[in-house]
């Protein structure tokens, strides 16, 4: 459980001396009645009625984002660049989220977002080999041989082995690769390892999570 004033100014909605004022007004509702006392105990699942808004009261929130390329995977504006919350702006949630695997600012498609830390670090960690499934396009044909390499692995730059990966050649200058790290900038490293280039990147899957029948700037919660 969790007070109606505090879950409103978490959602920054409200803030904790807005909340009382707007309660006496009959302003805020909880499932379809007027709440007067801005200490009342939410339970999870409520729904909440505000400013014409229905906002389900949610304990742990997972979502998916198609973020489009030149946002950055940061929850503050950094260096001229938009946060992807900027892309959320109607999910009631999103001050809540965090990132779980970023996106180069120019790369496109999944984020997977969360207020549950535990998760984060769930899917986040090498040890728990959480697939992330990538379309990787390049500079020049790819062969059989650097594909066999990055299947098995490849040295970067700063002398890092990496897992073994997945590769499947869709066309001579583009392949799906399949990785279970996250480091800085792994995909393009990966690839300039075997003396190629990425000239786009769009992440397809993280987990089980995919943008199956979600357009640009889109999002949804998801179950885990």
């Amino acid at each position: 459980m969790q007070r109606l004033d505090k879950y409103l100014a978490n959602l920054w909605l409200l803030s904790r001396r807005e909340a009382p004022l707007m309660c006496k007004k009959g302003a805020v509702l909880v499932n379809w009645e007027i709440i007067k006392k801005a200490d009342y105990k939410l339970q999870w699942w409520e729904i909440i009625s505000l400013d014409w808004k229905e906002i389900k009261v949610l304990e742990q929130v997972y979502c998916i984002l198609y973020k489009s390329a030149w946002y950055i995977s940061s929850d503050e504006d950094e260096f001229w660049y938009l946060s992807y919350k900027k892309q959320m702006l109607d999910c009631p949630y999103v001050n809540l989220l965090h990132v779980a695997w970023r996106l180069d600012v120019d790369t496109e498609w999944l984020l997977l977002l969360s207020n549950d830390g535990q998760f984060i670090h769930q899917v986040i960690s090498p040890k728990r080999d959480k697939e992330k499934e990538y379309e990787v396009w390049l500079e020049k044909e790819i062969n059989e041989d650097s594909c066999l390499e990055l299947e098995h692995w490849v040295i970067l730059d700063d002398w890092y082995n990496t897992k073994p990966a997945k590769v499947e050649k869709i066309e001579d200058k583009k392949i799906l690769l399949t990785i279970t790290e996250g480091k800085y900038h792994q995909v393009k490293r990966m690839l300039e390892s075997v003396h190629n280039k990425v000239v786009y990147l769009k992440r397809l899957r993280i987990w089980d999570w995919n943008l199956d029948w979600i357009n640009p700037w889109e999002w949804k919660l998801v179950e885990v």
